[in-house]
């Protein structure tokens, strides 16, 4: 968890209103302070997140297929992989 001890009685709350300690981080680390010892995750912090998110799947949606060509710690290539190999599809059976 993000920096903070949680109390016997933070831990009974969380499980109680089915908050998880991933939860917790995600509101600690992108919420907004709203009083003093207070933090909350605002409609605008969720749309941030969102919209990073949304970015994120595109770029991944993306790099499907690329394949890159790498030998002793050196980029050698770059290319689009439309199907998988031969090789790369034998392997993938026998495990």
């Amino acid at each position: 968890m993000t920096s903070v001890l949680v109390t016997r009685h933070a831990h009974a709350r969380l499980s109680k209103r089915g908050i998880r300690e991933a939860d917790v981080d995600l509101v600690l680390t992108h919420g907004t302070e709203v009083g003093q010892d207070r933090i909350m995750l605002m409609a605008k912090d969720a749309a941030n997140l969102i919209r990073a998110r949304k970015r994120e799947i595109a770029k991944i949606e993306r790099l499907t297929g690329k394949v890159l060509v790498v030998s002793d710690g050196h980029l050698i290539t770059a290319y689009h992989q439309a199907r998988p190999s031969r090789s790369s599809r034998r392997r993938s059976r026998t495990r």
